[in-house]
């Protein structure tokens, strides 16, 4: 039955409803599901709270006026960052379908979201991992007997090392963290060179990093979700730790002045509202087709709209629960250095590798607190990776049908040793200036764009009230209006004004004051252009197969599908197999 319309279905389609109405199931299986509803749960927040709740989320509050920025948070969070979520895990939920097969039945003309996708998730699942094998390789070095970032006296140093207080006398200062960092991990040169030389101990980290990844992902949601029971809770184990410790430091209170007192000023300017989108809008991983994966492999009848709450709760929690626990170790360090919080903020990696670590060092038993601080990365890191690795196989395995990608170990091992050998180019010299770019370009503008067609795909071509009937039928629940106006309205004009502010705010991309080569803004577009690029093409390709003049080949391919019934859901998984593309 064609929805808002009374064309009749493609003979594909047609053929697939036949089969199943007749009772041809020859070909069907059931869809793997989640062992228990925590899985999923544990899953999804692991997935959304990532290293930026650390180490982004506490500098943004501290930089728009702290207290005073959770104002922008907060509205963004309901009319834009509620909403998206829980679109794409009620359409997963739903139609039971990984982001490469559902856009068939949405909007065909954009079937190219799905491999879009599928290609911004390996992209930085690929980077990803690299910044977990950076954690690997601190977590390795803090075994050492002296934590070799507490001081100067090792080989790597330069005469400009300090530990504590710069010396006035000298041209340059470079902190003894920051030598570790730049001159024994990544082993820059000076003056900042760009060199593809690779370094075998990135190599080996990187190597273990896809090791651990592929033995939590083996077999999909039933393997990784047991490994997040552990990767999921950790590091709020490791968070409340911390605090504990942190506010008995020191210069913790102000610190934490400087995190929370509100500066309502700062709020007649643009940049609060603008940082708001932003956080909310990468914090919760929308757009990379891990959230339909997750909510494809949910039971039916699951109460969708009560998991989109908790996931919310849990991470915008922890995002500002480890505001406090940051800014605790910040004031301490800026204590101990004889500096104002002020100077020793900092954002990004370089939080997680620089400030933090080098104010562990200052603690008693610095050695256990590095320890499980490195780990509680790492961990945050794998949980987002299971989400990018899983929209991948996923999408591969719905649009594929063959021995192999029925095989979920021997698809995620193919995966894994495919990402890891183009990741060996984040293992070189210019592993740093790889990795911003990879950030920047590969889930930048383009995931803005794939996720606002997304959004007019399944609130404007499949109809908003379609959607919210089928979250009705699932959970017995009326959708709330609010939320249909902010798929249909608000969602895609914020999504709108974010890529145009993305593009009149864009600054160039530096690293340690050296601003990066012409050359790499062109590698950028093309990283974006690598995902987005299949949206047009597929949808060119569409439109040449069908047949009849432009207008009825348009027409037909952006004429939505009724999905199939809650007694149809696993056949129709099964039955669909790649359309003409």
């Amino acid at each position: 039955m064609v929805l808002e319309s009374s064309q009749e279905k493609p003979a594909k389609i047609a053929d697939i409803d036949d089969k199943i109405e007749n009772g041809d199931n020859s070909n069907s299986e059931e869809r793997t599901q989640w062992s228990t509803w925590l899985e999923f749960f544990l899953s999804c927040v692991g997935y959304a709270v990532g290293i930026g709740n650390i180490a982004r989320f506490p500098y943004l509050c501290y930089k728009n006026g702290g207290g005073a920025f959770l104002i922008p948070y907060f509205i963004f969070l309901v009319i834009l960052g509620y909403p998206l979520l829980y679109m794409e895990l009620a359409i997963g939920q739903y139609m039971r379908i990984g982001p490469n097969g559902i856009w068939e039945y949405l909007c065909p003309i954009l079937s190219g979201l799905g491999f879009a996708m599928m290609i911004i998730s390996g992209w930085v699942a690929i980077y990803y991992n690299m910044l977990i094998g950076w954690s690997l390789y601190y977590l390795y070095s803090s075994f050492a007997p002296v934590l070799p970032w507490s001081t100067c006296n090792n080989t790597y140093n330069t005469p400009y090392c300090f530990v504590d207080v710069p010396n006035n006398e000298s041209q340059y200062n470079i902190a003894a963290i920051a030598e570790f960092l730049n001159f024994h991990v990544l082993q820059l040169s000076m003056p900042v060179t760009i060199s593809f030389t690779i370094l075998p101990h990135l190599v080996l980290c990187l190597f273990i990093a896809w090791i651990i990844t592929y033995f939590s992902m083996f077999m999909g949601v039933k393997s990784s979700g047991k490994v997040v029971y552990f990767t999921a809770t950790f590091p709020y184990v490791v968070l409340i730790a911390f605090l504990i410790r942190g506010v008995t430091l020191k210069g913790a209170t102000k610190g934490i002045e400087y995190y929370i007192v509100p500066n309502f000023t700062k709020l007649a300017h643009g940049d609060p509202w603008v940082d708001a989108v932003g956080q909310i809008f990468y914090s919760y991983g929308i757009g990379f087709g891990s959230l339909i994966a997750m909510g494809s492999y949910n039971k039916y009848n699951n109460r969708i709209h009560r998991d989109v709450f908790y996931v919310i709760l849990a991470n915008s929690g922890t995002s500002i629960f480890a505001g406090f626990v940051v800014f605790s170790i910040l004031g301490f360090l800026a204590e101990i250095t004889n500096k104002t919080v002020a100077t020793v903020v900092t954002e990004g990696i370089a939080l997680a590798l620089v400030a933090y670590p080098q104010a562990i060092a200052k603690l008693p038993s610095p050695h256990v607190w590095a320890i499980i601080f490195f780990i509680m990365l790492m961990t945050l890191g794998m949980d987002s990776m299971f989400g990018m690795i899983e929209a991948v196989s996923t999408g591969i395995s719905d649009r594929c049908k063959n021995k192999i990608t029925k095989r979920k170990p021997v698809l995620v091992l193919i995966i894994c040793i495919c990402f890891f050998l183009i990741g060996l180019i984040c293992t070189t010299k210019a592993s740093v200036f790889v990795v911003s770019i990879m950030d920047k370009y590969c889930g930048g503008r383009s995931l803005i764009l794939v996720v606002l067609l997304e959004t007019i795909a399944i609130a404007w071509v499949y109809g908003v009230n379609n959607f919210a009937d089928n979250i009705e039928e699932m959970t017995g629940n009326r959708v709330f209006i609010g939320w249909k106006l902010c798929w249909k309205f608000v969602c895609p004009a914020c999504l709108l004004a974010v890529f145009v502010l993305s593009i009149v705010q864009d600054e160039p991309l530096s690293y340690a004051g050296v601003p990066f080569p012409s050359w790499t803004v062109y590698a950028g577009i093309g990283l974006s252009l690598s995902s987005f690029i299949f949206v047009p093409i597929v949808a060119i390709y569409r439109i040449a197969k069908e047949e009849g003049s432009f207008s009825d080949r348009m027409k037909r391919l952006i004429t939505p599908y009724e999905l199939p019934a809650s007694s149809k859901q696993n056949q129709y998984s099964s039955a669909i197999k790649s359309s003409n593309f």
